[in-house]
Parts: C-alpha cells; sequence; structure tokens
C-alpha cells in the first residue's frame, strides 16, 4: 500500500505545501502567499486552506496520509509544540501551533524549526545521503541552520538547537527582531539585506534602490537589490557583498562547533550567485581555523524549492506515524 504524508513549509513571505510519498517524490504541490507578513490567525487560516486545496485535488486517498509535517521559521519549544517567536512574522508569542493544526486537520502533525526539517530532507533523499555529519544552511529571509550529527538531527533540549541566526556577533549592534542587538541575521539575511539599504538610503547615499522601495512598507527583496547591483549600483553591490560575508562567518561558527563533513547552501539569496556567494567563501575561509579548511565540503541544495515540503514529509517518515 502506497504510503504519503503533507509537508508544509511555512516561511516569512509564502507557505508552500505538498503530497510527498516515502521516495521522496512531490506528488503534487500548492503555494500561497495570503499570509506574507500577517498575524497568526490568518497564518493558521492559510495553512488550512492549502491541506485544504491539496486534498481536494483527490490524487491520494484520505486514509493513505499518515500524517502531515510542519516547518515553520521561528524559534519553537519542540516538546509543547509552540512557536515562541518569529522574526519573519509578527506577533507569534507561545502559539501552539501543533495542537492547533492537528484539531484542524484532524490529522497527526509533526511540527519542527522549518531549517531542521530542511537538514532531514536534504540528509534523507538530497544531497546529504550517505553522509553522517552534515549541516544545511539557508541563506533566505532569515538566515536557518539544521545539524545532523552522528546521522540523527541536533534539536537540543527544547527543540531551538541551531538558531544561530540569534547569536550575537556585533555586541551593541543593529536591533534585531528578536529584541537583540548585532545577531548574525541583522547582517547575513533577507531581512538583514532590507536593513542594511533602508539604513543606507536614510542615510542620504545616492542609490536607484530609493525608487525601489515598496510603497506599502514591506521590505525590499533580495531580488530587486541583486537587479539594482547588476545594473551597478554600488550601495546595492556594497550591501551584498557585507550580508554574504556575514553569511560566511555563521558558516565558520558551525563548522568550529559541529566540525561536518559537509555543508549544504540553500535558499533563494543563493540565486544571487557570485556577487554574493564569493563574500560566502570568502567570510567562511577568512574566520575558521585554518587547520579545519580541508575538513568540509560545501554543496548547493538538491532539492531546491521543495526541500521545506520534502523534508517537513521525511519527518513525518522519521517519525514512524
Amino acid at each position: 500500500m502506497a504510503v504519503y504524508a503533507i509537508g508544509i513549509d511555512v516561511g516569512g513571505t509564502k507557505i508552500a505545501t505538498g503530497i510527498v510519498d516515502q521516495d521522496g517524490t512531490v506528488v503534487t504541490c500548492y503555494q500561497t502567499r495570503a499570509h506574507s507578513e500577517k498575524e497568526p490567525e490568518h497564518v493558521i487560516a492559510a495553512i488550512e486552506e492549502a491541506y485544504r486545496v491539496l486534498m481536494g485535488r483527490g490524487l491520494v486517498a484520505a486514509h493513505d496520509v499518515v500524517g502531515v509535517g510542519v516547518g515553520f521559521a521561528g524559534t519553537i519549544n519542540l516538546p509543547r509544540g509552540c512557536i515562541l517567536i518569529s522574526s519573519n512574522l509578527p506577533a507569534w508569542d507561545r502559539v501552539p501551533l501543533r495542537d492547533i493544526l492537528t484539531e484542524r486537520l484532524g490529522l497527526p502533525v509533526v511540527f519542527d524549526n522549518d531549517a531542521h526539517m530542511c537538514a532531514v530532507g536534504e540528509h534523507r533523499f538530497g544531497a546529504g545521503r550517505g553522509v553522517r555529519n552534515m549541516c544545511y544552511v539557508c541563506f533566505s529571509t532569515g538566515f536557518g541552520l539544521g545539524a545532523i550529527v552522528e546521522d540523527r538531527l541536533v534539536t537540543g533540549h527544547t527543540g531551538s538547537a541551531g538558531e544561530l541566526s540569534h547569536v550575537v556577533i556585533e555586541p551593541g549592534g543593529a536591533l534585531c527582531t528578536c529584541g537583540k542587538r548585532g545577531c548574525l541575521m541583522t547582517y547575513a539575511s533577507g531581512i538583514g539585506i532590507a536593513r542594511m539599504i533602508n539604513e543606507r538610503i536614510a542615510a542620504g547615499e545616492a542609490t536607484i534602490l530609493r525608487e525601489m522601495l515598496p510603497p506599502d512598507g514591506r521590505r525590499i527583496t533580495g531580488e530587486q537589490v541583486a537587479a539594482a547591483a547588476a545594473q551597478g549600483d554600488r550601495v546595492a553591490r556594497e550591501v551584498l557583498q557585507r550580508a554574504g560575508y556575514y553569511f560566511g562567518v555563521g558558516m565558520a561558527i558551525l563548522v568550529q562547533l559541529f566540525n561536518p563533513e559537509l555543508i549544504i547552501i540553500g535558499g533563494g539569496l543563493t540565486r544571487i550567485g557570485p556577487l554574493l556567494m564569493d563574500e560566502v567563501t570568502r567570510g567562511l575561509y577568512e574566520n575558521v581555523q585554518p587547520e579545519l579548511h580541508d575538513t568540509v565540503r560545501l554543496t548547493p541544495w538538491q532539492l531546491q524549492d521543495n526541500i521545506g515540503i520534502i523534508g517537513a514529509a521525511a519527518e513525518v517518515f522519521e517519525s514512524g506515524l
């Protein structure tokens, strides 16, 4: 009998969902941005609607779906199934998302940080197959990390292991969405890029990005900044290079902490290309112990845009539901 899981990847700007089989094949998928930068009730409603859309297609019998995996971009309490706070979405304060969705969807829900699930997906079905010690890092709206040590996902005491995005690297630096100052994410993320662009514009620097700022107060995107950089905009190029370098600093920290054989680098910002990614490599190798340079390999994500869906489903299969 065929067995399936539903994977749901909740990010700051989109929710990606899909039905996945035990080989990691996505049978059908659906995306929505209805929740983008909105409060929890809107996000939960969008998750439920996405689930209904998938099941409404009639491609898989309901009794063949063993559970739902939900990856969420935020700091979590895994035993309680709660979102403590999200840097990418507003007003999340100890919301018991796992239990809410279990009741609304009528299926067992496996819940985790989104980067953790992406790491499980790449380890089981992607570039990390056969690797016992690896890390997945996500360069996107935020900075995500999932670590696999001796073939097991590291979750920590309450599930927040790997929250490298909120490690302070510049004491007294820029204000982070978490309330601290100088966190890695304030520099090495889409949020960080938007913040740095806004600061440069407010300082009166000449840049075509001034005309590209969204009129509704939302963040300028990494794609827009990359487009300006391609046109030779100095501010755009400098901000992207700074973000890339700090991302590399973050990778140097995880090499020192976990000593992984492999680091898989994913996330939408990686598509910007050499202007950003060359600085990532420089930031890594300038800040890691020289004796560790040849101990780690870097590779791009294999599962690409379906990574969150496949990873969330993989955690369902790993849980034995």
